[in-house]
């Protein structure tokens, strides 16, 4: 009997920014509960050595290397995943990322870059996985 309160098997769950850290922890604890996942990163090796991580604890991983700042990239991804593996019924928009300075120092391309990783990329990936 599994250690889980609930599970969550037959779901689909995509999580962004999930080839390291905390993204990649919170796939290993859905695919616990039992659910396949579709991971997401820039980075195609640390995206495949995570896959390949979750894969050897008898996970159902696939993986998926879009930039979750581009709307066209993110919908077209979001569009082959329901294609090619079916309806995701579990989001987790864990990208992110993080630049400290002092404030009179901080770059404006720096912070529109931050935004657009910490904010906008949960609206174009939520939105994406929302339509359908």
């Amino acid at each position: 009997m599994s250690a889980y309160s609930f599970r969550l098997d037959g779901r689909l769950a995509l999580v962004t920014g999930s080839s390291s850290g905390i993204g990649l922890a919170l796939a290993r604890g859905l695919g616990q509960a039992g659910a396949a996942l579709v991971l997401n990163g820039r980075n195609a090796d640390k995206l495949e050595q995570a896959a390949a991580s979750l894969r050897s604890e008898g996970f159902r991983v696939h993986t998926r290397g879009f930039d979750v700042t581009h709307g066209a990239a993110v919908q077209a991804a979001v569009d082959d995943i329901e294609t090619a593996i079916g309806g995701i019924d579990i989001l987790v928009n864990n990208a992110g990322m993080q630049k400290r300075m002092p404030l009179q120092d901080f770059p404006e391309e720096d912070w529109h870059e931050l935004m657009r990783t910490n904010v906008d990329s949960v609206f174009l990936v939520g939105q994406a996985v929302a339509r359908k």
